[in-house]
């Protein structure tokens, strides 16, 4: 697997179970039988990812909507983004 670009489209992978538990959501790779918690701003993520999305999109979004720094949030958004797709939660087309 490749490291996740700017230039990357990703989305969700349609196979995943999800479920808010206890105010967080939870994600379920069918696949691997593992679950994996989001917080409340990984969440916003992941909703974004519901239809395919540019890795650079998805990052100038999340500035105008928590008004951060662009590089902080390009570093924790490609954080993310590899956790989940080493976990096969999400597919990433280049």
């Amino acid at each position: 697997m490749s490291d996740i670009t700017g230039e990357a489209t990703v989305i969700r992978n349609a196979s995943v179970l999800a479920a808010e538990i206890g105010g967080e959501l939870v994600l379920m790779s069918v696949s691997q039988w593992h679950y994996f918690g989001l917080n409340s701003v990984a969440s916003d993520i992941w909703e974004r990812l519901a239809s395919p999305v540019r890795v650079d999109t998805l990052c100038e979004a999340l500035v105008a909507e928590y008004d951060a720094d662009i590089q902080v949030i390009r570093q924790d958004v490609m954080e993310l983004l590899s956790k989940l797709v080493s976990r096969e939660l999400i597919e990433v087309q280049a």
